[in-house]
């Protein structure tokens, strides 16, 4: 059924009774008339012995006497007469009624139907129903939420304020359900909270639940799973249990919760249930050796039956949760001197308790003659227990006091009654008192008293106090771990909890674990995973295996869920816990090759720069003329251009040395071997052809070395060099210059090929020119030089990576250059060193080249004097004459070799 429906059924089932019986003071335990009068419905009882054989609505038979809650009884009592004793509230006397509820909830909607009798309003007319003024004016009760939920339907049909020093359950903050609900202590929300955040604080992941099976137990369910979820924290499991302990199925659950529990890997389990279900649960657990660690709710995280009745010791570690409170200054001795109640008030609280405690009974006798009579072999009876050393030894048991009560004092809900009292003072105060004065008008609204409530703020004994907008109190949490020495079981605060800041305060050197080394123990689906490893979870969140970190990825700290990849200049090996730096590989200085490269590179320097030299002192030689004349330095400079771009080719890269390097090679080499073409043609072209304008040497050499920096600038703009470091092998990092576009690179290596062809073409049609000095010979020689080199580079350049291939084509560019130096220019060095003391005999030499035998006279031109003594000027006139006839000679080969043809 429905739990509104429930309500109401019983509401209408109790109102013909109460009806009839409308006397508050008959059928409270407790009465003292006063001004105003405060209603309460406490628990006075454990319970209703005959909830199921009841034969009338008023046959409860309500058992076992709740010490704690009568403790809150009089912490109420103190209050309220701390009030009338004071300037509070001044000319007003607050009075009280007390009914019990015996932890029941019919039996407390019964009581609250009993306390305000103007709530059976059968009688009256239906205008008046909504603006009912009872005589009691607000209730301070229930303990359990359960029955505070069932009492407050019926109290907020008329706005009845109702506060409760205990109930936590989070559906009563709902104000469109429970309008007139208020609380001194926080809503559970806010302890499922912190019972999550404590689990996550111990690094634990994988508890158990168990609670009540009523909207208490629901809601903290409920809300654990969300807070679970958002901390990473799984469920082994989830167990409801009867809300009453004389429940036929109560102990038949218990032993599957403890059958799950002994399968089951979690140590930890939370109880949001009564406390004394949960001795049950210890008393089991003890039996069957299972030993956990316990969190506690705050209905029994102090509940001190609990250790009184189960040995702590043996289940394992408790720790538990209670609203933050303080001592009640003078309420220590104020239990310690209970006074019977006056002529005109009723207590029978008192009564009972004065009963429970000191008086003598039969059982009580008897086990008093067995041990006196057989001394500590007897044994005694439960009730034996709870009763005083005074027991059948004082004459007057309504006098007798002991500190029994003191020492089951709940601090945090004895605290917030006193709290529910107060509040209620300073909410009368700000309605009926004005200037200092209070009048006695009794005619304000249930709702008026509710905003007022609300809205008090007001210090007690140094704690500040004030109600939320939900009628919540934001006092916090404290931490209980329960320790057990010789049988004592002590609960040690060793934190709190702070709401508005979702933060703890603890001292772990207080917490004692029942461990050896009282170490933390885990509470984990799977063992943590080491660094190195990361987990791969199964179809649990929290369950998962360990697999090892993959190449280049790593995990520093134990149970991570991914590897993090290392960065690109470091690497790592599989199941690794940090990345070391790749080690930096390129064509180094230091490098024994790289040594013998640049050692061929600077000989190869200080031979052309001495050639250099030497053609400077003999410029005006018909050797040096011969080798090319002024084109000759522009050949001598492009081959020290092309020796010096080897240095960009050792040594650490860069982006600007990568774009760099190979338009330098490709433009001074492109300006080499034009400079060689000018001589080739010169070689095969007539006479009359280099007399016109198609023999044009510097329009040659400019056009071609403009095409090859046309394709350099394409180059650069459209696929650009650039320097990468890559990793083709794991611990090294390669750097290297990415060409950019291998295209590109063809086209400017193919277009200086295309010019060394043309070169080589020339020179090998003009070879036929005989002569102990034959340019054609030393071009042709060169260029195929140049062309097998850069044949053969081709293969092994695409065939060869890493550190070495830059030195492929150091040593393509090296062999390109000694070619031309020594096949081209070698000749004329030696022709300078060698023969150009005897001129004579060089001029026999060139008639031999042109092989005629005309005299002296004839081969001079007839400008000059043959009696001269200027020899440079001779020379000159000579050479001319023997290019020309070095030409005649070649045309003539070429008209030979036409008629053959033909």
């Amino acid at each position: 059924m429905h739990p509104n429906v429930l309500v109401f059924v019983l509401y209408a089932c109790f109102h013909w009774k109460c009806v009839q019986s409308c006397d508050i003071k008959e059928n409270a335990e407790v009465y003292v008339n006063g001004d105003i009068m405060i209603g309460s419905v406490i628990p006075i009882h454990e319970g209703v012995s005959n909830l199921l054989n009841r034969t009338n609505p008023d046959d409860y038979i309500c058992a076992g006497l709740h010490i704690r809650n009568i403790v809150k009884f009089y912490a109420m009592l103190y209050t309220i007469e701390e009030i009338n004793n004071s300037s509070l509230l001044p000319g007003i006397k607050l009075g009280y009624a007390l009914y019990d509820s015996c932890s029941d909830v019919t039996k407390a909607i019964q009581s609250t139907i009993k306390l305000i009798p103007e709530l059976n309003s059968l009688n009256m007319p239906p205008d008046c129903i909504t603006k009912l003024n009872p005589s009691i004016k607000v209730i301070i009760g229930e303990i359990n939420s359960e029955s505070s939920i069932a009492i407050s339907r019926i109290l907020s049909l008329h706005s009845i304020p109702q506060i409760s020093p205990a109930s936590s359950a989070p559906n009563l903050s709902d104000k469109l359900r429970f309008p007139s609900f208020l609380r001194t202590v926080p809503s559970d929300v806010h302890q499922t909270q912190a019972v999550a955040k404590l689990i996550k604080k111990f690094g634990w992941n994988w508890v158990g639940i168990i609670a009540s099976d009523d909207d208490y137990g629901h809601s903290a369910v409920d809300y654990l799973n969300t807070f679970f979820q958002h901390e990473g924290i799984c469920l082994a499991f989830t167990k409801t249990i009867p809300t009453y302990v004389d429940h036929p199925l109560l102990q038949k659950e218990i032993n599957g919760i403890l059958d799950e529990l002994q399968q089951c890997s979690a140590n930890v389990v939370v109880i949001f249930a009564k406390g004394l279900s949960v001795i049950k649960i210890f008393k089991e657990s003890i039996r069957r050796n299972i030993t956990k660690i316990w969190i506690a709710c705050d209905i029994w995280s102090t509940f001190k039956v609990v250790p009184h009745n189960v040995d702590i010791s043996k289940v394992g570690t408790v720790l538990g949760l209670n609203f933050q409170a303080d001592d009640i200054p003078g309420f220590t001795d104020y239990l310690q001197n209970l006074q019977p109640p006056k002529d005109d008030e009723k207590n029978l609280v008192f009564e009972k308790y004065k009963q429970f405690r000191f008086g003598c009974t039969n059982e009580f006798r008897k086990y008093l003659e067995c041990r006196n009579s057989n001394g500590s072999s007897c044994i005694p009876p439960n009730s034996v227990k709870y009763k005083s050393p005074l027991t059948c030894r004082t004459d007057n048991i309504i006098l007798a006091n002991d500190d029994y009560l003191t020492q089951n004092i709940d601090w945090s809900t004895t605290f917030s009654t006193a709290l529910a009292v107060k509040s209620i003072a300073y909410a009368l105060k700000s309605i009926l008192c004005k200037n200092g004065k209070c009048v006695k008008d009794l005619k304000f609204s249930p709702q008026e008293l509710v905003k007022e409530i609300l809205n008090v703020q007001f210090s007690y004994h140094g704690r500040n106090f004030s109600f939320d907008k939900y009628g919540d109190a934001m006092n916090g949490y404290s931490i209980l771990n329960w320790h057990t020495q010789n049988n004592v079981t002590e609960f040690k605060i060793v934190g709190y909890y702070d709401i508005l800041n979702s933060s703890f305060t603890m001292n772990e050197s207080l917490l004692l674990w029942n461990t050896k080394d009282n170490k933390i123990p885990d509470s984990k689906c799977s063992t943590p995973c080491p660094p190195g490893y990361s987990k791969k979870h199964a179809f649990i969140s929290c369950c998962y295996a360990c697999v090892p970190c993959p190449e280049d990825y790593y995990s520093p700290y134990p149970d991570m869920d991914r590897c993090s990849e290392c960065g690109p200049t470091q690497w790592s090996t599989n199941g690794s816990s940090k990345c070391e730096d790749r080690k930096r590989e390129y064509f180094q200085w230091g490098n024994p090759f790289a040594i013998t490269l640049m050692a061929f590179a600077s000989l190869g320097l200080l031979f052309i720069i001495a050639m250099a030299c030497l053609f400077t002192m003999h410029i005006k030689t018909p050797a040096v003329k011969i080798a090319g004349g002024n084109y000759t330095f522009l050949t001598i400079m492009a081959l020290l251009f092309s020796l010096a771009s080897i240095v960009f080719f050792i040594g650490q890269p860069s982006d600007i040395i990568c774009k760099i390097r190979q338009p330098l090679y490709g433009i001074s080499f492109t300006l080499c071997i034009s400079c060689i073409l000018i001589k080739a043609l010169q070689i095969n072209l007539s006479p009359e052809a280099l007399n016109r304008f198609i023999y044009q040497p510097v329009v040659i050499i400019a056009g071609l070395v403009s095409i090859q920096i046309c394709i350099c600038i394409l180059w650069l703009i459209l696929k650009t060099p650039s320097y990468e470091e890559t990793s083709t092998v794991p611990q090294l990092m390669l750097l290297q210059c990415d060409e950019g576009s291998y295209v590109f690179f063809g086209v400017m290596l193919g277009y200086i090929g295309l010019i060394a062809l043309t070169c080589f073409i020339l020179a090998y049609c003009g070879r036929k020119l005989q002569g102990k000095y034959n340019e054609a010979n030393g071009i042709t020689f060169s260029m195929l030089i140049y062309m097998l080199v850069w044949i053969i580079f081709i293969p092994i350049y695409m065939n060869t990576s890493g550190m070495y291939l830059p030195s492929v084509q150091v040593v393509a560019i090296l062999a390109s250059v000694y070619g031309v130096t020594f096949c081209h220019l070698l000749a004329a060095c030696y022709i300078i060193f060698c023969k150009n003391n005897k001129r004579e005999n060089y001029l026999k030499r060139l008639f031999l080249f042109t092989k005629v035998s005309e005299p002296m006279s004839s081969i001079l031109p007839s400008n000059i004097d043959q009696t001269t003594t200027n020899s440079d000027a001779i020379v000159d006139g000579a050479y001319d004459y023997i290019e020309q006839k070095q030409c005649v000679v070649s045309n003539n080969i070429s008209v030979r070799r036409r008629r053959k043809s033909m």
